[in-house]
């Protein structure tokens, strides 16, 4: 059961890295919701084990990334 959380988590970490640093606004707000994804999947599995250290870790990922799907919303100017 935890390699059904693990896996597919590292995947989207992995994968959510690529889009974020890409270059268009689209490909980074869906990089954000991979990241979103997967942080909430080692959230769960941090739960399932009773690891706290992997729950706070990946919780302040998971609202860093929430943080950053929103930055993306955002119309700025520099």
């Amino acid at each position: 059961m935890l390699d059904l959380l693990q896996a597919p988590a590292v995947i989207l970490g992995i994968v959510g890295a690529l889009f974020v640093s890409g270059y268009s606004l689209k490909s980074r707000r869906f990089g954000f919701i991979l990241w979103i994804l997967g942080n909430a999947l080692w959230v769960s599995w941090g739960i399932l084990t009773q690891n706290p250290y992997v729950v706070v870790m990946f919780g302040f990922y998971w609202l860093t990334a929430c943080l950053g799907f929103s930055n993306t919303r955002r119309r700025t100017t520099l």
